[in-house]
């Protein structure tokens, strides 16, 4: 079944240009590539609503699809309006066989000449098409940080080329190791030279990649160190003892003395994160202390022989 190029848009048979193109503008920044990297179901949407904007934007293109519909293409090879042996390529640029250029979608929209999501300038607008950074986030788990890892990075830039009558940009895919050291901040980030998007002159922009510490089920930063809560049963809390305590690498044995009060916090020096320098922060164990649910019968007798100790030397 043919595709309803005015369902596609979401506009009725008989709005008018100005519906239509607004319409168009709407869904072209909600789908565009540079918005959705690396999403194929909106990259194929955006081929989609590029199509019908292509021939219910156009006055000409429109007569014919309201006449013929999904044959509406040879019609107009019939009347000679589109030359023979021309096709549609990946980003939805038609590609004449020996006619001149067709205004596109995006000229029409957004000037400077786009055909298909490829803007064409002039080439004194050049001195616009310089190389541009890109910058993209990632998130790494505070046991990556603490021990250095890698991440592979695809992403698509808006790479300028040079035609003979002026440059035209067109998205590129391109993929890329980053190495994170171990210790590295939130928020930091790291530069990977001649990995952005590439300019009229050839040379590209830079890569950023921007640093974002993954929330954890069990630890916190807090400043330089990190905090992590620690259950202990009150009987341990009250006459004191070990506990073990996890860290990011494995648990690791803490004496508490007799005593110790919930929310109570001991530090464990060198078991946080690793810095930079290889030195590792403090880990914070905060005590929670715990009740047994549901007591044993002889539990609850030598609590009830506590609480009444309590009463006597209160």
């Amino acid at each position: 079944m043919a595709k309803d190029y005015y369902q596609i848009l979401g506009v009725p048979r008989g709005a008018d240009e100005k519906e239509i193109k607004a319409a168009y503008r709407k869904l072209a920044r909600k789908y565009h590539p540079d918005v959705n990297p690396n999403d194929k179901a909106s990259e194929a949407k955006f081929k989609e609503m590029s199509n019908a904007y292509e021939v219910i934007g156009d006055p000409e293109k429109r007569k014919l699809y309201d006449q013929y519909g999904a044959n509406w293409e040879h019609a107009q090879n019939y009347t000679g309006d589109i030359p023979h042996g021309g096709a549609v390529n990946d980003f939805g640029d038609f590609h004449f066989g020996g006619g001149g250029p067709a205004e596109s979608i995006f000229e029409h929209l957004f000037g400077g000449g786009a055909r298909g999501g490829r803007v064409q300038m002039n080439f004194q607008d050049m001195d616009s098409m310089q190389p541009r950074d890109v910058e993209k986030v990632v998130e790494v788990s505070l046991e990556e940080i603490d021990s250095g890892t890698k991440r592979v990075l695809t992403y698509q830039t808006m790479d300028a080329h040079r035609l003979q009558d002026g440059v035209t940009t067109v998205p590129t895919t391109k993929k890329v190791e980053v190495k994170i050291p171990a210790g590295i901040s939130d928020g930091k980030k790291l530069r990977v030279p001649g990995k952005g998007a590439a300019g009229h002159n050839g040379k590209a922009g830079d890569l950023f990649v921007v640093i974002k510490w993954a929330a954890h089920s069990q630890f916190k930063p807090v400043g330089d160190n990190l905090e992590v809560e620690v259950p202990v049963p009150y009987t341990t809390a009250a006459l004191g003892g070990e506990i073990r305590v996890p860290t990011l690498r494995s648990a690791v044995t803490m004496k508490i003395p007799e005593g110790t009060q919930s929310g109570q916090t001991f530090r464990l020096g060198g078991q946080g994160l690793m810095k930079l320098n290889a030195s590792r922060s403090d880990l914070m164990a905060k005590v929670k202390i715990t009740v047994p649910k549901k007591p044993s019968d002889q539990e609850k007798k030598l609590l009830k022989e506590l609480a009444a100790l309590e009463k006597v030397t209160a």
